[in-house]
């Protein structure tokens, strides 16, 4: 084996073990957040909600194709090899179908985001008081989002006059509608949409890079299976 052919094979071997672990990571954060937290998931909206399970899902795709990639550099296996080439590029091409698909219902009607997550934070919030769940989530969200209330902050005052304490701003213990200074007066629908307009450059960022070393992982993968061939052909001779 050459010297250009193993270090393609460590660099494989390398980076895909880094994958692995995070991977596994993804794995055991999503399942610990689903028993932990199942409350307040159960309580979000299904588009929320889910997320743990994504991350179980996303986390052992990403660990079965970096376990081939791993076991494929360290065996020398083709056939292993040529696999988690193909799965990535498989994987490579929802992402871009998935990303363009996105693109378009954006631009086809800007307000979209906005109704989706209104429309998806309205029935937890309308449960507020009435559903523990519901109340937790509510709660969190505000905390989180510094935010209070989905549309007003007079849509959520408790009966004794005061808003919930996530409403309150740091150093406050109780906040009343009266003190306007004491309490987060940001609505959370605009708080969440703020958050996705800011966030979705970065993801989007983040998906480019993810597909450019998923192309540099596919090439490699191939490149290292037929050097590996090749070797296999030469010795048979």
């Amino acid at each position: 084996m050459g010297c250009a052919t193993g270090l393609v094979k460590y660099f494989v071997f390398l980076a895909n073990l880094v994958f692995a672990l995070a991977g596994l990571g993804l794995v055991i954060i999503g399942v610990l957040y689903k028993f932990n937290y199942s409350e307040a998931t159960d309580a979000l909206p299904s588009n929320f909600g889910v997320a743990p399970i994504l991350s179980i899902i996303i986390g052992a795709i990403v660990f079965v194709t970096a376990f081939l990639g791993c076991c494929g550099a360290v065996k020398e296996s083709p056939c292993m090899l040529t696999t988690y080439a193909i799965i990535l590029l498989v994987i490579f091409i929802i992402q871009v179908a998935i990303g363009v698909y996105a693109f378009i219902k954006i631009n086809e009607d800007e307000a979209e985001p906005r109704r989706l997550i209104h429309n998806s934070l309205e029935k937890t919030f309308d449960g507020y008081g009435r559903d523990v769940k519901k109340t937790e989530a509510v709660d969190v969200i505000q905390s989180w989002f510094h935010c209070c209330g989905l549309d007003r902050y007079d849509q959520i005052i408790l009966q004794n006059g005061s808003l919930p304490h996530s409403c309150c701003r740091e150093g406050v213990s109780v906040c009343r509608p009266t003190n306007y200074n004491s309490f987060y007066d940001k609505p959370c629908s605009k708080a969440l949409m703020e958050f996705y307009q800011k966030s979705s450059p970065i993801i989007g960022g983040v998906a480019i890079g993810i597909a450019v070393i998923e192309i540099i992982g596919a090439v490699f993968g191939l490149c290292l299976s037929s050097s590996i061939r090749n070797q296999y052909r030469r010795s048979a001779y």
